[in-house]
C-alpha cells in the first residue's frame, strides 16, 4: 500500500467511527465534535513529527508525547482528558473491526483533575424571582419566564429543553416525556405552578403562531423557527443578570445543578435524583452531596449541643475580654 492509500484508509476509518458514535452510541452532536476534533488532532501531529503513519504503527510513548505536548500548550489536564477518551474510544472501535490488536491507549494514566463543585443558586432566590415576575400575553416575554422555571423545575438539560414538543407534555398526569442523551426517555414530575403555566404559554404559542402544531418544537424564535442553543444560553442570562443574589455564571447548566443540590439538602434521595437528571452513572450524580455535606456541616454545627456550648463559651469569653 503506497503513502497516499495509506492516508486514504486511516481518514477512512476515522469516518467510520464517527458515524458509530453517531448513529450506533446516539452520542450528542457536542460528543462527537469534540471526539472528531482530538482524533483529527492527534493524526495531525503523527504526521507533523514522523510523516505519514498507519494507527497499526501508534505507540504508548507517542500518546504521552502528544498529552505533554498539550499540557506544555496550556491545555486543561481536564481537556486532555477527554482527547484521551476519544483515542481510546477509536482503537477500541479498531480493535473491534478486526484493523488492530492492541489498544495503545489503554494503560496510560490519565491527567489528575481536580474536581470542581458544581455551582448552584440559593432556593430562596430563585423561588423568589420565580414568584415575584409579572405575567405577560405577549409570545416572547412568555416563552422567556417559562423557560427558566422549566429549567429549574425539571433540571432537564439545554439540548433537552431545546428538543421538547407540546405533545411531550401529558398534562393529566403532570409529568414531562424527555429525550436525553444516546435517544433515552425519561418522565420528569411537573409542579401544579409549572403545569399552569404551560397551558398559558401554548395559548399564547397558538395564537401568535396559528400554523404550529403539537408536533412542533415547544419553543421556537419571534419568527416561529426552531430555536439554536446560544439563544437559550442568552435568555437564561438576561433574565437573571438584572436580578439580586444572582452570582456567578448564569447558565442553564448553573439552574440544573440548583435543581440537584436543593432536592439533596431537602431529603430526597439520591437514586431518585439520578433518574430525574437522566444520569447514567450514579457517580454523576454524587457529586452534589458535596454541596449538601457543606450545609449539612453548617446546621450540625448550629443544632449540635456541643456546638451550642462552645459558641455560648466562646461568646461569654468575649465579653468578659471586652469587659476588662
Amino acid at each position: 500500500m503506497n503513502p497516499e492509500e495509506e492516508e486514504e484508509g486511516s481518514f477512512h476509518m476515522v469516518e467510520q467511527f464517527i458515524h458509530y458514535l453517531r448513529y450506533e452510541k446516539r452520542y450528542s452532536e457536542r460528543t462527537v465534535s469534540i471526539y472528531s476534533g482530538a482524533i483529527r488532532q492527534f493524526m495531525t501531529t503523527m504526521q507533523d513529527e514522523n510523516g505519514r503513519q498507519e494507527w497499526t504503527d501508534v505507540t504508548a510513548q507517542q500518546i504521552r508525547s502528544w498529552m505533554a505536548d498539550m499540557l506544555k500548550y496550556g491545555h486543561t489536564p481536564r481537556t486532555i482528558a477527554v482527547k484521551l477518551t476519544a483515542l481510546n474510544r477509536l482503537f477500541k472501535f479498531l480493535i473491534q473491526q478486526g484493523c488492530l490488536q492492541k489498544n495503545p491507549a489503554q494503560n496510560i494514566q490519565r491527567p489528575k483533575i481536580t474536581r470542581r463543585l458544581p455551582a448552584f443558586f440559593e432556593d430562596t432566590t430563585l423561588n423568589e424571582f420565580l414568584d415575584t415576575r409579572e405575567e405577560s400575553n405577549e409570545y416572547i416575554p412568555s416563552r422567556d419566564h417559562l423557560i427558566i422555571e422549566l429549567l429549574y423545575v425539571t433540571g432537564i438539560r439545554r439540548a433537552e429543553l431545546l428538543a421538547l414538543h407540546p405533545c411531550d407534555i401529558y398534562f393529566s398526569e403532570q409529568v414531562l416525556r424527555v429525550t436525553g442523551k444516546g435517544d433515552k426517555q425519561r418522565e420528569v414530575p411537573l409542579t401544579d405552578g409549572v403545569v399552569q403555566r404551560l397551558k398559558t404559554y401554548l395559548t399564547i404559542r397558538q395564537a401568535t403562531f396559528p400554523v404550529l402544531s403539537a408536533n412542533d418544537f415547544l419553543f421556537v424564535s419571534a419568527k416561529g423557527k426552531p430555536l439554536y442553543p446560544y439563544a437559550i444560553n442568552h435568555v437564561v442570562h438576561a433574565q437573571l443578570a438584572c436580578q439580586k443574589g444572582f452570582t456567578g455564571k448564569k447558565t442553564p447548566h448553573v439552574l440544573r445543578h440548583s435543581l440537584a443540590t436543593h432536592l439533596l439538602n431537602n431529603g430526597a434521595d439520591i437514586m431518585s435524583i439520578k433518574e430525574t437528571l437522566g444520569h447514567t452513572s450514579l457517580a454523576a450524580t454524587q457529586v452534589y452531596t458535596h454541596n449538601s455535606f457543606k450545609k449539612l456541616k453548617t446546621d450540625y454545627q448550629k443544632a449540635h449541643p456541643r456546638y451550642r456550648l462552645k459558641d455560648e463559651q466562646d461568646n461569654q469569653s468575649n465579653s468578659n475580654t471586652h469587659f476588662n
